[in-house]
C-alpha cells in the first residue's frame, strides 16, 4: 500500500509498479482522501487512475476537518475512469480476487491498509497460504 492522495503520487506509484512488473497487470485501489481534495482534483484522479489496468475505489475518507456536504463521491471518480472500474466494500474482496498474478496497489491518505489486510484475508480463505505471499505481496 502507498500514501498516494494526490493524482501526482498516484501516477508516480502506477509507474513504479510497471517498471517493476511489466508483465503484470496492475490493478488500483484508491481510497480518496478529503471530501475537499477530491472535488478539486476528481478530473486528475481518473486521469492518473486510468494508467492502471483497472481501478476500484474506496469510500472517501473523511477527515474530522470537514463535513460531508454531498457536493462529491467516489462515485464521481468512478463516473470519470476510462479503464474497467468498480467500487470496493471492505466487506467483499471478491472483485480483486479474479486477478491472477496481478499487481494491486492500495493507495490513499486515509485507512485504506485495511482494505489490503481484508484482501490478504480473502486470499487466505479462498486458499492461498502465507507462504504463498511473499514479503513484496504485502
Amino acid at each position: 500500500d502507498d500514501y498516494a492522495h494526490h493524482p501526482s503520487e498516484i501516477k508516480a506509484t502506477i509507474d513504479a509498479a510497471r517498471q517493476q512488473y511489466p508483465d503484470k497487470q496492475v490493478i488500483s485501489v484508491f481510497q480518496p482522501h478529503t471530501y475537499s481534495r477530491t472535488l478539486a482534483l476528481l478530473d486528475q484522479f481518473a486521469e492518473a487512475l486510468d494508467k492502471s489496468d483497472a481501478a476500484y475505489v474506496c469510500d472517501i475518507f473523511a477527515s474530522a476537518r470537514e463535513t460531508d456536504h454531498h457536493q462529491v463521491s467516489s462515485q464521481d471518480v468512478l463516473d470519470r475512469l476510462t479503464v474497467p472500474h468498480a467500487a470496493l466494500d471492505l466487506d467483499d474482496m471478491t472483485s480483486l480476487l479474479a486477478y491472477k498474478d496481478a499487481v494491486i496497489l492500495f493507495m490513499g491518505a486515509g485507512d485504506v491498509p485495511k482494505y489490503a489486510k481484508a484482501y490478504e484475508a480473502a486470499l487466505l480463505e479462498n486458499g492461498h497460504t502465507d507462504k504463498e505471499l511473499s514479503d513484496d505481496d504485502r
